[in-house]
């Protein structure tokens, strides 16, 4: 009997694993396949009311929540300062020891061309991160890995490699963001992840789709 896959998902700020890839995440759930988030960002930045810590906790709280609506249970909070995110061999090395400990079969994190700056850095730091784990250079090599998935929030991919049909999970995956009130008082998230998985469905003749690079 083959293994379950193990799928870990790195995002840059709570709710970009949702928006990324939150059908996904739930599709793999209800296959008996392990999810693990995590979140690099500690979520001190967000244009709310409110201390800075009470922020962070706030955006904590509704990130678990927001997982739980899907099934996801594993999540890990590695607390950067929001909107002050850079490369860093410290963050390098944490990258690569939790994906020595979770031993994935598959990763997803953002692609390289989101216009967010922070979404490119922690683009950055997954391509080095990967390198070093399946070269084993810091340490256990890690050979579970069979596929990297790079997943679109705010721009667009102008191609992708992958398609998967989230038909089934797309009203779960509204539902989880929901779980991001703080977040939703301030932009139109439901609204644009809508539109995206149901115009990535019309390219690929399905209802709706969440797409990836490879």
């Amino acid at each position: 009997m083959s293994k379950k896959a193990r799928h870990l998902v790195i995002a840059p700020h709570h709710d970009d694993e949702i928006l990324g890839c939150g059908g996904t995440m739930a599709k793999a759930i209800q296959n008996g396949e392990h999810v693990q988030v995590v979140i690099l960002t500690k979520g001190d930045f967000s244009g709310m009311p409110g201390s800075a810590e009470e922020s962070s906790a706030l955006r904590k709280q509704e990130c678990i929540e927001a997982c739980k609506v899907l099934g996801v249970h594993d999540v890990i909070f590695l607390d950067e300062p929001d909107r002050s995110l850079v490369y860093s061999r410290r963050l390098v090395e944490q990258l690569v020891y939790l994906i020595q400990q979770f031993q994935p079969t598959v990763v997803y994190y953002p692609h390289r061309e989101e216009s967010d700056r922070e979404h490119q850095v922690v683009n950055e730091l997954m391509k080095e991160s990967l390198l070093l784990c399946q070269s084993g250079f810091l340490g256990q090599k890690v050979d579970t890995i069979r596929c990297c998935l790079k997943y679109e929030v705010w721009t667009p991919m102008k191609s992708f490699q992958v398609v998967n049909n989230i038909e089934d999970f797309m009203d779960l995956k509204l539902k989880s963001l929901e779980c991001y009130s703080s977040q939703l008082k301030l932009l139109k998230l439901k609204e644009g992840i809508y539109g995206l998985n149901s115009y990535r469905g019309m390219q690929t003749n399905l209802p709706f789709a969440e797409v990836f690079g490879l």
